[in-house]
Parts: structure tokens; C-alpha cells; sequence
């Protein structure tokens, strides 16, 4: 197979039908993946030496998945050098593609469901869902084999597929509807909007974060009206000056990768590819519903960040500003305030019951 019928058979299976649908999925998995994985192989591997005495070509290397927290290190772009710097890296596209082979199995594995059910509910909406989001990720792994291309191989429009890289704002304004209202309710579009769980994504990482050490702004004890935010930034410091007392189902680093990840599309409408969110959403499960049973067999979903009392005391505590810290600089700043008790009073976390905590405690 070449790209073009590659093309050519995306387009035969365009249509919005059951067996469309099915067909879809057998060709992805049997044939669209192996095929995608050859040809990234070939755009971005070093061809093998050939020795003097041979007397055939060698193998040509071949090129498989990564492990999930590699994708994750190796496939997001943080900050601006890397959207320079990781376009030219041959791990990106690796890693990429391994997030695409995962999602579309797991896209495969609902269909293999659906064929093998006897009865489906709202069947329509199943297989419009399903469809349009594996039809759409097949046409955009085209786009990805380009960008390795131009990038590594330099024979840029080989592939001869391009995408737009943002979102415009009344895009994001019809994906939050979708959100709101649901697809098929009747009270907004069809169409897909991929990107626009980024910013839901990112709010559920912030909250989990935050809800674990009860920690999301200071108070002000002269205007205890007065919140003031702790940027999430800030938690992550504190938390690292314990790290090793905590655990976390996801690597730390990996899940603040994510969070800064989600800078682009948040601030900047930048969207990545379309399989990238869904694998992230994955990635990230055991932090919501650790996957660690209680006793009594049932999830946890706060057992996914779990420590000693200690240590819970000692991030919250490393987030106090510098003067709390300090039994001396208190007593003297508490004499300062007797002398000029009109001057602003030192900001404070607010008392918070270890109850409140989102985490599981390990004493």
C-alpha cells in the first residue's frame, strides 16, 4: 500500500454506516497501522550498514510503540523551543504514533463491541461517535507521516497532507456547547471538537492537585473577604521538597508535563493531534480512580496520591511565605504589628480538617 491508497480507501469508507464503521476499524488495525508504522520507520530510522560482504541488503530496522510514560516525555511540546526543537527530534513522531496505535485500538476494541452486540442503544449516535473520531485520526496520521517527512527526512509534500494547527474561537465556543448540551441532543452541531476537553482535562489535573492538599488560596487575616490564588506552580515547588514521601500513581513530572502541555490549546487555541488528548485522558486514569482496591474491593478515588500525615503537613506548610516559617521573625513581625497594627497582616492558608484531604493517608 502507498499513501495514496491509503487515501483512496479512507474515502470508500467515508460514509457514516454500520458497515462502514466495521470495515473501518478490521482495515485500521489489520492494515492501516502496520502499514503507518513501516513507512514512520522509514521516514525517521537510520538505515542499516550494509557489510562489504553481503550479498543481500540488510532487513531494514523496524520501528515499534514506546511505553506509555515515554510517549508522554518524548511525544509533548512544553514550551516554544520545543516546537522548534522536537519537529526535527525522530522520538516526537515515535512517540506520537504510539499514541495514535493506542487510541485507535481502543477505538477498534469499542467496534469489535458493537459488532458483537446484539442490541445497541441509540446505534445511530454509536456509530457516528465512533466513525467520524477513527476516520478522523487515520486522516490526520497522514499529516503526522508529512510532518516527519519535511522534518527529518526532508522531502517535504511527499505525503502530501497538511492540517490546521488552531482553533478558532467560535470553534471552542461550539465545543463547549457540545459539552453543555451533548451531541445529539439536538441543540448544537455534530461536528467533532477534540480539543476542547484540553481545557477540561487541564482543570481536572489542577483540582486533583489542589483538592489533595486542600490548597487553593491565601486569606488575608485583616480582610478575611479576601482570597488571593496560589499558582498551581507554587503546589508543585512544595510538593517536590517532599516528593519522595509521597506517592503518586503518575509519575509527578509526567503530570505536570500534561499540565503545561495544555498551556497552547488554553491560552494560545494550539491544537495537537486529535488522539492525543483521549491517550492523555488514559494516562492520567490512575490518578483519578487508582486502580489499587481498598479492602472492601472498591475503588479509590482519592488513592491515587497517597503520603503520611507528616508529609501532607509539610507541603502546606512549605507554602507558607518565608516569616510563618520562622518562630523568631514571627514573634518580632507580631511585635511590628502592635507597634502599627493598621499595616497588612501576613497572608495565611486557611485551617483546613485533614478529613477535607483528597488523598489517602498512610498512617
Amino acid at each position: 500500500m502507498n499513501h495514496h491508497e491509503y487515501h483512496d480507501k479512507l474515502r470508500q469508507l467515508e460514509d457514516c454506516t454500520s458497515a462502514n464503521l466495521v470495515a473501518l476499524g478490521t482495515w485500521t488495525r489489520t492494515t492501516a497501522l502496520p502499514w503507518l508504522w513501516t513507512e514512520m520507520g522509514g521516514a525517521i530510522l537510520a538505515p542499516k550498514q550494509r557489510h562489504p560482504n553481503a550479498t543481500v541488503a540488510p532487513a531494514p530496522r523496524k520501528l515499534t510503540p514506546m511505553a506509555d510514560a515515554e510517549a508522554v516525555r518524548q511525544g509533548l511540546m512544553i514550551s516554544v523551543s520545543d516546537r522548534i526543537s522536537r519537529l526535527a527530534n525522530p522520538a516526537f513522531y515515535r512517540a506520537q504514533l504510539t499514541m495514535l496505535d493506542k487510541e485507535a485500538n481502543r477505538y477498534c476494541d469499542s467496534i469489535d463491541s458493537f459488532s458483537n452486540a446484539s442490541e445497541i442503544f441509540a446505534e445511530d449516535a454509536v456509530v457516528h461517535t465512533l466513525h467520524c473520531a477513527l476516520a478522523d485520526m487515520m486522516r490526520y496520521a497522514l499529516t503526522l507521516l508529512e510532518d516527519a517527512a519535511s522534518n527529518v527526512t526532508e522531502v517535504p509534500g511527499y505525503f502530501g497532507a497538511w492540517r490546521r494547527k488552531n482553533d478558532a474561537p467560535f470553534e471552542v465556543f461550539k465545543g463547549t456547547e457540545q459539552i453543555i448540551y451533548g451531541t445529539y441532543s439536538g441543540m448544537t452541531h455534530a461536528d467533532r471538537a477534540p480539543s476542547t476537553p484540553v481545557a477540561v482535562l487541564r482543570t481536572a489535573i489542577e483540582l486533583r492537585l489542589r483538592g489533595a492538599f486542600c490548597v487553593s488560596s491565601y486569606i488575608n487575616p485583616s480582610k478575611p473577604d479576601d482570597l488571593i490564588p496560589i499558582d498551581l506552580s507554587r503546589l508543585f515547588e512544595a510538593v517536590q521538597t517532599r516528593q519522595n514521601e509521597i506517592e503518586f500513581a503518575i509519575d509527578l513530572h509526567d503530570i505536570w508535563k500534561i499540565y503545561r502541555w495544555s498551556n497552547f490549546y488554553l491560552h494560545g487555541g494550539v491544537r495537537d493531534f486529535p488522539w492525543v488528548p483521549g491517550f492523555l485522558l488514559q494516562y492520567l486514569r490512575p490518578l483519578f480512580a487508582d486502580p489499587r482496591t481498598c479492602e472492601n474491593g472498591a475503588w479509590n478515588i482519592n488513592g491515587g496520591i497517597r503520603m503520611k500525615r507528616e508529609a501532607w503537613h509539610a507541603v502546606r506548610y512549605a507554602l507558607l511565605p518565608s516569616v510563618e516559617r520562622t518562630t523568631f521573625w514571627r514573634r518580632l513581625y507580631n511585635a511590628w504589628l502592635t507597634l502599627w497594627p493598621e499595616k497588612k497582616a501576613l497572608l495565611e492558608l486557611p485551617e483546613v480538617d485533614e478529613k477535607a484531604a483528597l488523598c489517602m493517608f498512610l498512617d
